[in-house]
């Protein structure tokens, strides 16, 4: 019996080893399930959750990202002349990642026992403290920012990019170079490569040529239009590091190169632009316009644009600044205003910096007044319903509908011939020349000049007219409309849009497509585009558009003609004055004139605008300075001395006779005759002579040949002795009559070459500055103007009533 019970007893030993071993293979298999399971999905997160971004870390760690600017593209004017281009600069770039990594702590002694953990602790706390006064220091003074402001950056201790300085120039860069090597912080600053816009003719062309923004993208004008040709593509460098940050060759390296833009080469000529900007800002000055001022100067032939203006301008290299002396006046006085809020100021200067960078010539319409009367008669002659022998009869006003419309002359210009109605700019004769083509054919030829879409040039924000609905203008009720449409009032259009269309009346009948830029080109050379001359549609025949042309030479040259102010001995000009009311304001004029030139073959078309020359008071019609308020007095001597600058500059001669010319009279050369023969010669143009010195032998004369100048003057004949070299100042002969500026320059020795109205009008201006110093004997230019004159002007408000 016992050996049974110890047999049993043994037997369920075995049994619960065996259980115990099992239990334990499956716990220990439970446990290694766990344990894999646990394991994998941690790989799992790692490898493929967070792959993505700890890839991005480790590469951070391991890795420095430098991306290299690729240089925008250089815009040029026609002649090469460089309007924007984009310089090397540095970018200053701060690692607080890195200048935290770099501050090193030995954790032994001296005898290589281990040093205490807060002892190393506050010594590697205050290495970091030292190394960021260095550069917080270094950086505020080289860099001329904000001390805190690199503290606060060098605690952002995550980043291993912080931004310190944009754009800085080789002298600063050098300084920072200088400073990083100083202080051992390679790879905790460094620079990095950008490019900056410089645009080398500041003020000019500014609304053509736009900017760039703070991230090197066009903002405006070109430069935002041609962004994509312009910007290239930026470069990239990686480059491996190790714990330090120092950089170190690695496979893992790539460079890939930036690629520079493409340059745009305009149809404008630097120094055309600069003389259209130059009589706009003179013009501004000399009739106290208020509201700012346009130019255009176009190729007629092809529309090309030599200069575009839009006052008030701004300097590119700072579009933010207001340069304007009356925007400027105004914000100051917001700024000074206790009761104006911030709010109320930043609106302000916001206003002020769109009101400059905006493009008067394309992005503003306004009406045209006369200056539309040549379109309307290429239509009416185009269309059969006049000739150049039709007559019309002006009393003064017409009446159409319910209206009582006026002309400029309140007593009428009684009965005139088709050309003398334009040299009149006679409204009721437009009116009638309009109602001959009726309203369906005025439209018609209001689209075929292109005035119901834009003209396409390569500008961004141009408007289109705006013109009464077709048919309204054509029902029975849009006989008004017709009427006030046919000389230019109550629709609006721009100036791009008008001097396309004029150049149409005076090139033969071509609608060209206006356009400012000329070719695209690779950084190689290369053309990538090239724009050539466009022809929209012919509009008016040959023989119409040589008419219209013949009618206005006649408005400059004839006598009586609006546009007399513009004429400039030596040169054959046409045009067409303009003075347009607005509805804003009664005293609100827009003055205006259109020229071209050489009339018989044109090369060039001006638009010329000053906007809200201010009376002399409310109501009154003319300046605080006397000259009546209109184009044919303001506008048009202007754009005739700009018109011959730009002759002048293309390399042009003067026509007129060699004798008596509008100016004067033109002195012939003297010099090697004998003393007989001179006299007799000059007595012949109705000139007396004096002689210095003694013999029978003209040796010089004063003035010198080709001068031109008054009837009836002296000339001095040199006689044996050269010509005395005394000089005079130049008398300021403003507001003077011919007859006062003839005797205030010969008191002094001078003489007067006079141009413009000569005696029937005062001093315009004068080639040489008061106080200037001359030669005795010198001939000086001399315009006058006959600013009195009423021409097309309007007395302010009463153009129409009822």
């Amino acid at each position: 019996m016992a050996l049974n019970g110890n047999h049993s007893g043994r037997s369920r030993n075995r049994r619960l080893g065996g259980k115990g071993m099992q239990r334990i293979l499956i716990l220990a298999g439970i446990f290694g399930i766990l344990t894999f399971v646990i394991l994998f999905g941690k790989l799992w997160q790692l490898q493929v959750v967070q792959h993505e971004t700890l890839e991005k870390k480790a590469i951070s760690q391991q890795t420095r990202e430098v991306s290299s600017t690729a240089n925008r593209g250089t815009i040029y004017d026609a002649n090469g002349a460089i309007l924007a281009i984009s310089g090397s600069v540095q970018n200053v770039i701060l690692s607080p990642r890195d200048v935290l990594a770099r501050v090193e702590v030995e954790e032994k002694d001296e005898f290589g026992n281990p040093r205490s953990p807060s002892v190393i602790e506050a010594e590697k706390k205050q290495k970091v403290q030292d190394t960021y006064d260095i550069i917080a220091d270094g950086m505020s003074e080289i860099l001329g920012i904000d001390r805190e402001d690199v503290i606060a950056r060098l605690n952002k201790t995550n980043s291993a990019w912080q931004v310190l300085a944009k754009k800085v120039e080789d002298d600063v860069a050098d300084q920072v170079r200088a400073f990083i090597e100083e202080h051992e912080l390679e790879g905790c600053l460094y620079l990095t490569d950008d490019s900056k816009r410089y645009y080398p003719y500041s003020t000019t062309a500014s609304q053509v040529v736009g900017f760039v923004n703070s991230q090197n993208e066009g903002a405006y004008g070109l430069e935002a239009l041609y962004n994509g040709e312009l910007s290239g593509e930026d470069g990239r460098t990686i480059i491996a590091k190790n714990a330090s940050g120092t950089e170190m060759p690695s496979a893992y390296s790539s460079f890939t190169d930036a690629v520079d833009g493409y340059d745009v080469h305009t149809t404008i000529d630097a120094t055309i632009q600069m003389f259209a900007e130059k009589t706009v800002e003179e013009g501004i000055e000399k009739f106290d316009v208020t509201n700012g001022a346009f130019c255009i100067v176009m190729e007629p032939d092809t529309g090309a644009v030599l200069a575009m203006v839009s006052y008030p301008d701004y300097d590119l290299n700072d579009p933010n600044a207001v340069v304007d002396a009356t925007e400027s006046a105004k914000l100051a006085r917001l700024k000074n205003d206790p009761t104006v809020t911030d709010e109320e100021y930043k609106e302000a200067v916001s206003q002020s910096q769109f009101k400059q960078w905006s493009n008067k010539c394309l992005n503003t319409s306004y009406e045209p007044g006369s200056t539309f009367k040549p379109i309307v008669v290429a239509a009416g002659l185009e269309e059969g319903v006049i000739d150049e022998s039709s007559t019309f009869y002006c009393s003064g006003k017409v009446h159409v509908g319910d209206w009582d419309i006026r002309c400029s002359a309140r007593s009428g210009h009684g009965s005139q011939t088709l050309r003398k109605a334009v040299m009149n700019s006679c409204n009721p004769a437009l009116i009638d020349i309009g109602q001959r083509l009726g309203a369906e054919k005025f439209y018609e030829y209001w689209e075929n000049f292109g005035f119901t879409s834009t003209t396409g040039i390569e500008l961004p924000g141009e408007e289109k007219s705006v013109f009464w609905d077709r048919e309204e203008f054509v029902s029975p009720a849009g006989i008004t409309s017709l009427a006030t449409g046919s000389f230019g009032q109550r629709f609006t259009t721009t100036p791009i849009q008008l001097i396309t269309a004029l150049s149409a009346c005076i090139n033969g009948g071509h609608l060209m497509e206006p356009y400012v830029v000329q070719s695209v080109t690779d950084n190689e050379g290369n053309v990538v585009s090239y724009h050539e001359p466009s022809e929209i549609r012919q509009v008016i025949s040959q023989e119409t558009s040589d008419l219209v042309r013949s009618f206005m030479e006649s408005v400059v040259n004839d006598a009586g003609g609006t546009g007399k102010n513009a004429k400039v001995a030596g040169y054959r000009i046409g045009g067409k004055t303009g003075s347009s009311q607005t509805l804003d304001s009664s005293d609100h004029i827009i003055v205006s004139f259109v020229g071209f030139a050489p009339a018989d073959d044109p090369e060039v078309i001006v638009l010329l605008a000053y906007d809200w020359p201010q009376p002399a008071a409310p109501g009154a019609n003319t300046t605080a300075g006397g000259v009546y308020i209109s184009g044919g007095n303001m506008a048009a001597p202007m754009c005739g001395e700009l018109i011959a600058t730009i002759l002048d500059y293309l390399g042009y001669e003067k026509s007129g006779s060699a004798s008596t010319t509008a100016s004067g009279v033109t002195i012939p050369r003297l010099t090697g005759m004998s003393l007989t023969e001179a006299q007799a010669a000059l007595s012949k143009l109705g000139l007396s002579c004096r002689t210095s010195g003694e013999g029978d032998t003209v040796t010089d004369q004063a003035p010198s040949a080709g001068s031109s100048v008054p009837a009836g003057s002296s000339i001095v004949l040199y006689l044996g002795t050269e010509k005395a070299e005394e000089t005079v100042p130049m008398p300021d002969l403003t507001g003077m009559t011919y007859a006062q500026a003839k005797e205030a320059m010969e008191s002094v020795g001078l003489y007067l070459e006079a141009t413009g109205a000569g005696q029937e009008g005062t001093v315009f201006s004068q080639s040489v500055d008061p106080g200037a110093p001359l030669e005795v004997g010198t001939a000086v230019e001399v315009k006058f103007t006959d600013i009195a004159a009423e021409d097309e002007g309007l007395s302010p408000g009463d153009l129409w009533n009822h």
